[in-house]
């Protein structure tokens, strides 16, 4: 247990600063560019995550599943990787011209072009940032991904203010993949790993179609809505629905931090080991709901003034997309965990089922929603992640037999703990008497006001995370009165 936390905290940190690097970046930009500059890297993105998704058919986690690795399993796993990733970069770098013309922009001829030779680029520091993510040593991945982060910011910052407009993204992608490939590299010497051999690429295969299914619908449905709105109505269309999904992805962000990258290896130990997932999944649930649903009221609370923090005033067409996506994704609490849940116990064929019921149903509803406007594609978003969450909780029951009472006790006290914080932001914003259109300022106290409402919230419900909150203190204090050695 102490691994998972000390890898939890390495990984945390190093998503945190990653998280901060790319916000400061998104600011900084967004008051430089136009909505529709950067809607033809939101266009383009939409292509190269259809394009990215099909990698997963020689996805890099099953490395992280399988019982006993051997050195034939790595260079087997990378020499499929690189086959697949060659002809996805070659298909991505051709097409760019077609797709280019099919929406009439030639802009996105170059950015796509200069993207599929970052992807490729990306295969270096894979395979080693997954085997180092299966002994968890998340100190060298924070370092090579920290890295990446740093160069990623630098170099879209300085090329949109050299006037390179939506290329400052494509660009800063390729500095991205050329400093995490070296660093991982430098890191690992491992060279070993980049000998190709296909001796067992059929469990590689085996794992990945599923997987590869599976990605490749996710990522259709993400990327159809910013197609169609870029289509149908304009390029700001699509860069306004992209910027208020990434605010309302912003708590999961903060909240899950690392956790995202420890979750997998730590429940493919556990199983390893023989040991149920069932408790650890119902303990993270309620651990998550304490933090996500509380962050997406106050979100849906203070959306004015965080568009106005975030993007610049010029963004407000964004705060009604903002308002209605966070509180549709307050059933989205569990999606970080089902698909390591699966993964881990080999279950790897029911997250393509899970894909194949709530991926052709979602994009039907959102492609018919888009010939409504863009408000009607967030308000789509009701329907689509209630039936997500329902559909993938029916498949994590059948492998650990949770019932749908025990889900509702796990986060019962985290609706309440929710209801509480949030009281303090609609006060404030009742009070004011002008909507939620409310100063920075009282935002600010709205905000303190949430964070008095939270810890009130975790008191009155003798809620898990304050305990865990207070663990993490004294183990703080603790670690800080320990003398350094040669010190005493």
């Amino acid at each position: 247990m102490r691994a998972v936390k000390r890898a939890l905290f390495l990984s945390t940190g190093e998503r945190y600063f990653a998280l901060v690097s790319n916000f400061v970046t998104v600011a900084v930009v967004s008051r430089i560019l136009t909505p529709a500059e950067i809607g033809v890297s939101v266009i383009g993105m939409a292509f190269v995550g259809i394009a990215m998704s099909a990698r997963e058919f020689a996805s890099a986690n099953f490395l992280i599943q399988r019982k006993h690795l051997t050195r034939t399993d790595v260079r087997g796993a990378f020499t499929v990787m690189l086959l697949f990733t060659s002809m996805i970069t070659i298909a991505l770098a051709s097409s760019a011209p077609l797709l280019a013309a099919a929406y009439g922009d030639k802009r996105l001829t170059p950015y796509l072009q200069v993207i599929a030779a970052a992807f490729f680029l990306e295969l270096v520091a894979a395979p080693i940032i997954t085997l180092l993510r299966r002994d968890m040593a998340f100190g060298k991945i924070a370092a090579i991904n920290t890295s990446g982060a740093v160069a990623a910011a630098v170099v879209t910052i300085s090329l949109a203010l050299l006037g390179f407009s939506y290329m400052s993204f494509a660009w800063a992608w390729l500095a991205s993949a050329v400093v995490t490939g070296f660093l991982a590299v430098g890191l690992s010497r491992q060279f070993w790993i980049f000998r190709p051999t296909l001796v067992g690429w059929r469990g590689m295969v085996a794992f990945g179609g599923y997987n590869g299914a599976t990605s490749l619908l996710y990522k259709a449905y993400e990327g159809v809505p910013y197609l169609l709105l870029g289509r149908i109505l304009s390029l700001d269309a699509a860069a306004l629905y992209s910027r208020g999904l990434m605010i309302c992805q912003l708590p999961d962000r903060v909240i899950l931090g690392g956790a995202i990258s420890v979750i997998l290896p730590a429940f493919s130990a556990e199983t390893r080991q023989g040991r149920s997932l069932k408790q650890p999944y119902l303990n993270a649930l309620g651990l998550i709901t304490a933090l996500q649903w509380p962050a997406l009221l106050v979100l849906a609370t203070l959306a004015y003034p965080i568009v106005d923090l975030l993007l610049g005033d010029h963004w407000h067409a964004v705060v009604p997309i903002v308002q209605i996506v966070a509180i549709a994704s307050l059933f989205s609490f569990s999606f970080e965990l089902n698909y390591p849940v699966l993964v881990s116990i080999g279950a790897v064929y029911d997250t393509f089922r899970r894909a194949l019921i709530v991926c052709p149903v979602s994009l039907v509803i959102v492609t018919a929603a888009a010939f409504f406007g863009l408000r009607a594609v967030a308000f789509s978003l009701l329907l689509v992640i209630p039936f997500q969450a329902f559909v993938s909780l029916t498949f994590v029951r059948r492998h650990i037999a949770i019932g749908w009472l025990e889900i509702w006790s796990a986060v019962w006290c985290s609706a309440v703990v929710a209801a509480i914080t949030v009281a303090g932001p609609l006060a404030v914003v009742i009070y004011t008497g002008s909507g939620f259109e409310i100063s920075l300022v009282k935002a600010l106290s709205a905000a303190a006001l949430a964070v008095a409402g939270w810890l009130l919230g975790l008191w009155l419900t003798g809620h898990a995370l304050l305990t865990e909150i207070l663990q993490g203190v004294a183990d703080f204090r603790r670690s800080e009165l320990v003398a350094p050695e040669g010190l005493e």
